[in-house]
């Protein structure tokens, strides 16, 4: 993927790294999901999850959505670009990292 800010294709050319850069936490609404907690970069302490994660044969990707749970800046929403790329970002070495480790499960759409 290639952005158009200059900085922010610096940004995600850099591998996010659990303990790091994120930490995953517990959802205090869903004893079965998991936030992301942002420790570094632009959104400290913003806290996201992510909903529906879907491969696109189309267009062989992934699309996905998310919710900002909380942030220390009040009028962060889902529709910043710079949240949306850091947030793919994320979830993409989250996804990684659960396929060499075995532990992401997956179902088709219909079920």
């Amino acid at each position: 993927m290639v952005c158009p800010f200059p900085v922010m294709n610096q940004q995600m050319n850099n591998k996010k790294t659990e303990g790091v850069d994120y930490e995953l936490i517990p959802s205090e609404e869903n004893e079965k999901s998991w936030n992301v907690r942002i420790l570094k970069g632009d959104f400290v302490e913003t806290i996201i999850q992510y909903g529906a994660i879907r491969f696109n044969e189309d267009e062989d990707n992934l699309n996905f959505n998310f919710f900002v749970i909380s942030s220390p800046d009040e009028n962060l929403t889902e529709k910043n670009e710079y949240l949306q790329y850091e947030a793919a970002s994320i979830l993409g070495e989250v996804l990684e990292g659960s396929l060499e480790n075995s532990s992401i499960g997956m179902k088709n759409a219909e079920d």
